[in-house]
């Protein structure tokens, strides 16, 4: 009985957790609720004859999400690093399955989940921007002293080449963005040493798969010569674009009222995923996207602020990584529904519905507020 109690005590934290965190996490979790509902509230009514079927359906994920999130936040996130490869290469061929016929899932013209009809599906790229965040920060914290030049971040680059291409084969291009940001935060922040004839060469090879990931499917080239000309092409290319627009400016200051958009009347696709915020700037308007904004800058201060003072190096690169993942998808989404990039699919996190990825984000969460049990100062 001794030896489970300070197996216990090793394993469950009892030190005090980042609040003003787990505070901003609560509080844009419960506005994107409200946004979930508001946008979808028609499409629930001329789908399932109920207007509130997808709010109750993120609502469920979201009680079960916090209850997992505060029980992870309690376990020491060091117990992770035994498990991290294995978790690397299970995600690894979940991602690959998707490419299997007749078992990836088809969702809007993209095969990218698994599942079975629309009871249960997912993502399994979701879980890949975690584990290879968990994969990469153990390979460099075991390694660290091997990791004094380019060339002792071989491993790390190999795992991030793997996951580029098999997201490569499922044209998510998106995905792809998300995991080369986390997998290079990491590496940066460890203190990697590039030696100048190594920049040139690095920003070539980078510029040529861009060009090439671009060049190989002819409806990205299409996007990109739609976002070049927003004022053509409205009612094909830039339909989703020039509706997002509409809804943002017809906010004005203080906007229309909440519940109260009318882009969300099947004018604008996608209006309680990818293009939530749209229909929050038109119900809220220009203040309250200015504070949803504000929130969303706080969140990503807390994030870098845990992996700046972590005590241990392991902990500070998944701090790192998780928060890069969730500051870059907020970027990206932001960026698209204000037209400053093309569009491409990025959902807006803790906002866009989706249960399995608000689950998978918020256990997330629960990894960074467990890592901030460690920190210096909170």
């Amino acid at each position: 009985m001794k030896n489970l109690g300070e197996k216990a005590k090793v394993l469950f934290s009892n030190s005090k957790l980042d609040f003003g965190m787990l505070t901003i996490i609560i509080v844009l979790l419960c506005i994107g609720l409200v946004m979930v509902s508001s946008a979808s509230s028609y499409l629930a009514l001329t789908s399932y004859n109920d207007s509130n079927y997808y709010l109750i359906k993120q609502l469920q994920f979201a009680i079960l999400g916090v209850i997992a999130m505060l029980i992870i936040s309690k376990i020491d996130y060091r117990v992770y690093k035994k498990f991290s490869y294995l978790f690397f290469i299970i995600s690894l061929i979940l991602l690959a399955a998707v490419l299997i016929p007749n078992v990836g899932v088809k969702v809007n013209g993209a095969t990218r989940w698994l599942g079975f009809g629309e009871t249960f599906r997912f993502q399994p790229s979701e879980i890949v921007k975690i584990s290879l965040v968990f994969a990469i920060s153990t390979y460099i914290a075991t390694n660290y002293k091997k990791t004094n030049s380019i060339r002792g971040y071989i491993i790390p680059f190999l795992m991030l080449a793997v996951v580029v291409i098999i997201m490569f084969l499922q044209n998510h291009m998106s995905g792809t963005l998300v995991m080369m940001v986390a997998a290079l935060s990491i590496i940066f922040a460890s203190g990697i040493k590039i030696k100048l004839r190594y920049i040139i060469p690095l920003i070539i090879i980078a510029v040529v798969a861009l060009g090439i990931f671009i060049l190989a499917e002819p409806f990205r080239i299409n996007r990109i010569l739609s976002f070049a000309n927003p004022e053509q092409d409205i009612k094909v290319g830039n339909w989703q674009a020039a509706q997002s627009l509409y809804a943002i400016g017809s906010g004005g200051l203080f906007g229309r009222g909440l519940g109260q958009s009318r882009e969300k009347y099947s004018w604008l696709p996608e209006a309680q995923n990818d293009f939530i915020f749209s229909v929050l700037c038109e119900e809220l308007g220009l203040v309250g996207a200015v504070i949803v904004l504000g929130m969303f800058i706080f969140f990503i201060y807390r994030g870098y602020k845990i992996a700046l003072t972590c005590k241990d190096m392991y902990g500070s690169l998944i701090a790192t990584g998780i928060t890069s993942v969730f500051a870059i998808q907020i970027l990206v989404n932001i960026a698209v529904v204000t037209c400053t990039m093309p569009v491409t699919g990025m959902p807006l996190p803790f906002f866009s519905y989706g249960g399995t990825a608000l689950c998978i984000n918020l256990c997330a969460m629960g990894i960074l507020l467990s890592i901030s049990r460690n920190c210096k100062t909170n």
